[in-house]
């Protein structure tokens, strides 16, 4: 069996999929009245990829040690999240694991849809940004320069047949040339510049690497300037909400308690102000104030979750509240998705459009009127 040292095993990361495998086998295993740490010994004669059966194999060595699930996971901080490990925690105390693991993977599954539609709709507007950014660039520095020097000779050749050598000695293009088009050669010959192009192209690369940062973490974590982005704003927002909701609901029913669940759930949506507003809650929870009663202070969150919040905990039923606004943000997350992707789409073609035909417009139109006069 493969030893891994505590400082290892903190920074063994699982892919989403594989942590949902793990969890439903589990699940399996607590159904079944199998233990687990056997369960775990015939699944990692299953598992062939290095880190995950190498997880495996330390829960069945911590497990047969006589460690708990719970503390045997904690082991992994990069793989399962202090959520996941409160709820594992709580199946243990109250003896009904199957069924907290079988609603962990519900809740794995819930947050991984919406994941995959708030990427679905950020992935297509970056990747043809990022072409965009490339064809202009490679236009710039390879294309542009050879009708410009086109051009220079057809202005000279006409210079020297009709006038006088003045003016066909005269260097660059004459400014009788469009606007646009000596705009787009003057752009190509900073471009060609060493500094400038490595300048363009490091900031090109810096800002696409921070995009991808951004969109690999959606899902995961929100901030205040993605809010702030006009449309896709509200469908961030909107995503985290459906996160909080279903994040609270989960370990309220799984006996966590108010100051708990708020702590745990801030720390799931990234640092925006929605974070800040949790721990406010927090802090007026441990006060001893009232949790829906401080929900409404501020215009952190919707209207109507607000008082839905307020008339739920008034009668008890603060769980289901929050099951049925987590089902509403997760369908204004679809609706949301689905406008964003079939407005983006023709806007987007449009744009590129505009892109290819200014090129078009300020090279070849010249150059065949130049052509044209002779």
């Amino acid at each position: 069996m493969t030893e891994i040292a505590d400082s290892d095993a903190s920074t063994i990361r699982l892919r989403a999929d594989e942590v949902l495998f793990l969890n439903r086998q589990l699940a399996s295993m607590a159904r079944l009245n199998m233990p687990i740490a056997k369960g775990l010994r015939v699944l990692g004669k299953e598992v062939r990829e290095g880190d995950f059966r190498r997880v495996i194999e330390r829960l069945q060595q911590d497990l047969d040690e006589g460690r708990s699930l719970s503390d045997a996971m904690a082991r992994f901080p990069a793989t399962f999240s202090s959520l996941q490990l409160e709820i594992v925690r709580a199946g243990e105390t109250s003896g009904n694991l199957s069924v907290i693991l079988d609603e962990l993977n519900a809740h794995t599954e819930c947050m991984q849809r919406v994941k995959s539609r708030v990427l679905e709709a950020v992935s297509y507007p970056a990747v043809m940004m990022a072409v965009i950014f490339g064809f202009v660039l490679l236009f710039l520095v390879f294309v542009a320069p050879q009708f410009e020097s086109m051009m220079r000779e057809r202005e000279a050749a006409s210079a020297a047949l009709s006038v006088s050598a003045e003016v066909a000695a005269g260097a660059g293009v004459e400014p009788s040339l469009p606007i646009y088009t000596r705009a787009l050669f003057a752009a190509s010959g900073l471009i060609r510049n060493p500094l400038a192009f490595l300048l363009v192209l490091g900031g090109g690369l810096g800002l696409g690497a921070w995009g991808f940062r951004k969109i690999s973490r959606m899902g995961e974590e929100y901030d205040d300037f993605l809010f702030g982005i006009p449309r896709f704003g509200r469908l961030f927002e909107k995503a985290a909400l459906m996160k909080v909701t279903r994040t609270m609901r989960d370990l309220l029913l799984n006996g966590v308690s108010m100051v708990e669940a708020l702590r745990l759930t801030s720390r799931t949506v990234g640092g925006n102000r929605i974070a800040r507003k949790l721990d406010e809650l927090r802090q007026a929870v441990e006060e001893g104030g009232s949790f829906s009663r401080s929900l409404g202070e501020g215009d952190v969150f919707p209207e109507s979750m607000v008082w839905k919040l307020q008339l739920a905990e008034e009668k008890g039923l603060v769980e289901d509240a929050l099951l049925e606004l987590s089902r509403g943000f997760e369908q204004e997350v679809d609706q949301e998705t689905t406008f964003i992707t079939k407005a983006l789409a023709p806007l987007l073609l449009v744009f590129t459009g505009g892109v290819v035909l200014f090129m078009f417009t300020a090279c070849f139109v010249p150059l065949t009127q130049l052509y044209g006069q002779s």
